[in-house]
């Protein structure tokens, strides 16, 4: 059994997390993303803390993961990837809760930043004229934090090719090449991208992501990202 075996199959994991790693393709998001138990990792957006438990779980004594959800979210996910960190017998993990365009890293610190199903939510308004920051600063955030050679990884639910990404960000999903288009303005550069990283036979593309019967049975795409230049 590998390592990532072993953590998958950590008998106290919960029977929704287990379910949750085949749905979410949980080994595979580890290796495609290249995460080492001696890395620096930043998680944006945990949601209810799937992933996190098992980031956790993950790193090393060398390595550090900071969690960040900014507060405004909190009424969406609750606050159980904040306690699942905070609880952690790990003293090289954080949670921050701080907005987007303040991440919470010094400077060129960080092997890899990970989005899982998140992106969509920076043109996203919880309440009218209320949104989680600029597009431009939040990505050039993701490229100060970001050590050279490091990689920034996105998951996100499917939008139909050429839906205007406001207009998919209400469906909580993103548009690929439109997605593409805008962080690579900020000075990254794609390295890989996968439309057809989860399909759903259920999913229409066109409908909110929470609809019944479709509610984490959605399809996703994968994208990942170096800076520009190297």
């Amino acid at each position: 059994m590998t390592d990532i075996e072993a953590i998958l199959a950590a008998p106290d994991r919960s029977p929704e997390d287990r379910a949750m790693d085949g749905l979410r393709r949980a080994s595979d998001m580890i290796d495609a993303a290249g995460l080492k138990p001696d890395q620096r990792i930043l998680e944006l957006e945990p949601g209810k803390g799937w992933f996190t438990d098992i980031l956790l779980r993950l790193i090393g004594p060398k390595g550090h993961l900071t969690v960040q959800q900014p507060a405004l979210l909190d009424g969406f996910f609750g606050k159980d990837a904040r306690k699942l960190v905070q609880g952690a017998p790990a003293p090289n993990a954080n949670y921050s809760d701080a907005p987007f365009t303040k991440l919470s890293a010094a400077d060129a610190t960080i092997d890899r930043v990970l989005w899982i199903q998140g992106p969509h939510e920076i043109w996203f308004e919880p309440k009218p004229g209320v949104t989680f920051g600029d597009p431009k600063a939040i990505f050039a955030e993701v490229k100060r934090v970001l050590k050279p050679n490091g990689m920034f990884f996105v998951v996100d639910n499917l939008a139909k090719s050429g839906t205007p990404q406001p207009e998919a960000s209400q469906l909580h999903r993103s548009e690929p090449r439109l997605l593409e288009m805008i962080i690579e303005q900020a000075g990254f550069s794609l390295i890989h991208a996968e439309l057809d990283w989860i399909v759903s036979d259920v999913d229409t593309l066109d409908a909110p992501t929470f609809t019944p019967g479709i509610h984490l049975r959605t399809s996703q795409h994968m994208q990942k990202y170096r800076l520009s230049g190297e």
